[in-house]
């Protein structure tokens, strides 16, 4: 996928220093060319608060785990909605143009953590998913993204 005139896809050194002026309290650090940031979420006054870690390597979707409190299915042996490999979460539909590299962490990224946050605790209180959105597949095969061209390589259990 060509760049179009007058984008500019974010490095993850510029998403760092987004990170840190927009979320000073999220903890980010850089690690071989790879933002690493980890913070506190909780969508609404009356959730619970989510210790969420991002990482972003320049050109390449984020990825996000929630640290804890640990995420839990509805019934033993359930599976949650919306999440690769029951580890990450499941944001966007890849290579839709939901998300792209000049897109700000900070700014989008971290809200739509708040509101898959969101539809995970209204799962858990009604038995739906009511945020919408397809299913990832669970096992992806090797994928290569239309951000940069780079392979997305889902751990394999």
């Amino acid at each position: 996928m060509a760049i179009e005139p007058g984008k500019h896809i974010l490095s993850a050194s510029e998403q760092y220093a987004r990170m840190r002026i927009l979320l000073p309290d999220f903890r980010a650090v850089m690690r071989k060319h790879t933002l690493i940031a980890e913070g506190d979420v909780r969508p609404t006054p009356l959730s619970a608060v989510y210790q969420v870690r991002l990482a972003y390597r320049g050109c390449t979707p984020p990825k996000v785990w929630v640290l804890s409190p640990t995420l839990v299915p509805r019934e033993e042996g359930g599976k949650i909605p919306h999440m690769y490999d029951q580890e990450r979460l499941c944001l966007y539909l890849p290579s839709t143009g939901q998300w792209s590299g000049e897109m700000v962490l900070a700014k989008v990224t971290v809200p739509w953590i708040a509101l898959w946050l969101y539809h995970y605790e209204v799962w858990h209180a009604v038995g739906e998913w009511l945020g919408g959105g397809v299913e990832p597949d669970p096992k992806p095969p090797f994928t290569r993204e239309k951000q940069g061209g780079h392979h997305d390589r889902r751990r394999r259990k």
